[in-house]
This record gives C-alpha cells, structure tokens and sequence, in this order.
C-alpha cells in the first residue's frame, strides 16, 4: 500500500464498505466553500461548484456551478456553466449556460443554448453559436479573413472590372453646366 500515492483499490466505495461502482462513472466536484476566497485561475477536468469567492478565470473541462452564495470576477469557460450565484465577466460553454432566478450574470455569453430564468438578472450580449463551434474557434477564421501578399500588405479584392477602366465620378458644380474647374469636359 502506498502512503502518498492515491490506490484506487484500496479506496474504492466498495472496500470501504459503499456502493461498488467503477471508478470513470464516480463522479469527482471541486467545491469552492462558502467563506473561502481564489484569486487567479482555476482550471481542471473536474467539475466546479463554487459557494465562495473567485477573482480570476475559471477554465473547466466539465461544468461549472456558481451557487446562490457564490460569486465570480472573471471570465468563466466550461462544458456548461449554471449561474445560481453572481458573475461578472464573460461566460462561454460549449454546451449552454443556465441562469437561475436567484442568478445575476454582468458580461457576455457565448453557448449554443441560452436559459435564463424568468427574475434573473442579465446585463451583456448573447452570443447564440452552432454546436458545432468550439470556443476556441474565432469568428474570423483564416479563409473569412482578407489574402496578404508576401509584404504583409491585403492583396486587392478580385473584381469583374480592369483597374484601367475605373472613372472618377461626374460632379456637377450645382449650375446645370459642366465646370473646368472641376476637371469635367465643357
């Protein structure tokens, strides 16, 4: 048995007496208690349920929960982001975000599905995006984005046109008449 090495079969449920059930269906949650406060980022694979305090970005792979004591200033990304608490900064799930009636979210919103519950509080834009989309993905993707040339310069738009056969407007000089001044034929 190792001391500091975590050994899932000896502290499986089912050894200690619980439930058998095997360890990918066991479902682990980072807590962030009520009176606790994290600055800085919080990232991970696990679950986010936070009653505390969080100054800084969270990036989670799984979902995160703000409860109805917690609160956040920053940036929030996850699988599905729940806001029972208080956020303020932008929120972007690559499933959806839900916003309880005891919820108040300040900042954009960035999911594929929108709920927000009716006595919430919403100030930002929403951003409704294809499932398809991830997060990471921009908005202007290489190919939307205008061709440089070999100086870094944007190479000109293809038109039907020849660059010869462009004309300045006529102007007229507001008396019915051409004016030489102008640059126009009298």
């Amino acid at each position: 048995m190792a001391i500091f090495r975590r050994n899932d079969s000896v502290s499986s449920p089912s050894s200690l007496g619980g439930t058998s059930e095997p360890a990918a269906q066991r479902r682990r949650m980072t807590h962030i208690a009520p009176g606790t406060r994290v600055e800085g980022l919080v990232s991970g694979p696990t679950e986010l349920l936070v009653d505390g305090e969080i100054h800084g970005e969270i990036r989670i792979e799984s979902a995160v929960t703000i409860g109805t004591e917690g609160s956040v200033q920053g940036p929030v990304s996850a699988q599905v982001v729940r806001v029972g608490g208080r956020v303020i900064g932008n929120v972007l799930a690559v499933e959806r975000v839900e916003v309880a009636p005891s919820g108040s979210l300040e900042g954009d919103i960035a999911a594929p599905r929108v709920v927000i519950a009716e006595g919430a509080f919403f100030k930002g834009r929403i951003e409704m995006r294809p499932d398809r989309e991830r997060p990471a993905e921009r908005k202007d993707k290489p190919a939307d984005r205008p061709a440089l040339d070999s100086r870094g310069k944007q190479e000109p738009a293809e038109r039907n046109e020849r660059p010869n056969d462009r004309r300045p407007p006529k102007v007229d000089a507001g008396n019915g008449k051409n004016d030489p001044a102008n640059g126009q034929k009298v």
